[in-house]
């Protein structure tokens, strides 16, 4: 993966978390930062990043609070301890290590969907290129990929302005509701959720490869997908048997966020991330030495 970040003397470590701040945050909360600022900065590096539009957010386990990105900074300056925490009502309960507040829109979208979601502790929002292009030129996008084994049922927003108030809440958790966990903000870009980090990156890779394939293929301008190339149902059934089978028992996205991780602490960014020891010994081999 190419590394798109600026040059050494310029690194952003993402584990910035000091020993004072493990003693406020614990173990848990401090685990949780290192794999969102990871997420964040493996998000820049995809280029699915919008300059400072877009937001990754991280339930808490057990309890209303989220962790979000400061409003201000571009994905490849978020870490760890940069991240604010804030509730299901807006209020900051922890500014973070930086004083940039959060974006109201981020807010409005990400607590709606907290609130009303309680299975997908993690959401991530972005506005890919090919993801709002197909936004806004498909209204229902049709399973043309192998993509659709992993992505499971999409659901849709229709666009109704930049959202800012919070009577917007009720709506979006209409439309986002149980078992999906992928939202296609019409005219507008991506959200996936996912029960993890892992999860949610995972889903959002697919649906990210999947909107590149209707742009590529030419169905985005075309509209009508052809019956022989549309994937069918039974088959669509099998693949996703298919893909749980090639995953075994690791939980959904692991092996895979974690590969990408383990590039990053090769190039000395310090993610903080709970590498497994196989994952570890590799980055002990492998790692460039300054």
């Amino acid at each position: 993966m190419l590394i798109r970040s600026c040059s050494k003397k310029h690194k952003i470590i993402i584990n910035d978390i000091t020993a004072n701040l493990k003693r406020k945050w614990g173990k848990a909360e401090c685990e949780a930062r290192c794999k969102l600022a990871t997420a964040y900065r493996l998000v820049e590096q995809q280029s699915w990043d919008d300059l400072i539009y877009g937001h990754l957010t991280y339930r808490i386990p057990k309890t209303e609070n989220f962790l979000i990105n400061p409003f201000g900074l571009l994905f490849s300056e978020v870490t760890a301890a940069s991240l604010l925490k804030i509730d299901i009502h807006g209020n900051v309960l922890d500014v973070g290590n930086t004083k940039f507040s959060f974006q109201k829109t981020g807010y409005v979208i990400h607590s709606a969907i907290h609130e009303s979601r309680h299975d997908l502790n993690a959401l991530f929002h972005v506005h890919t290129r090919e993801g709002v292009a197909v936004s806004a030129a498909t209204s229902e996008l049709q399973p043309i990929s192998q993509e659709v084994a992993v992505l499971g049922n999409l659901s849709y927003h229709a666009y109704r302005g930049i959202i800012v108030d919070d009577a917007e809440k009720k709506a979006l958790s209409e439309s986002f509701r149980y078992p999906s966990q992928i939202l296609i903000l019409k005219n507008h870009g991506l959200l996936t959720g996912g029960k993890t980090i892992e999860e949610a990156f995972y889903n959002l890779y697919f649906l990210h490869n999947f909107c590149k394939a209707y742009v590529d293929t030419g169905y985005i301008a075309n509209r009508d997908v052809a019956k022989e190339i549309a994937i069918e149902n039974s088959i669509i059934t099998k693949a996703k048997m298919g893909a749980e089978t090639v995953r075994g028992e690791t939980a959904i996205g692991v092996r895979e966020f974690e590969g990408l991780a383990r590039q990053l602490d090769y190039h000395g960014w310090r993610t903080g991330y709970p590498h497994s020891e196989q994952s570890q010994d590799l980055i002990e081999k492998h790692k460039i030495r300054d």
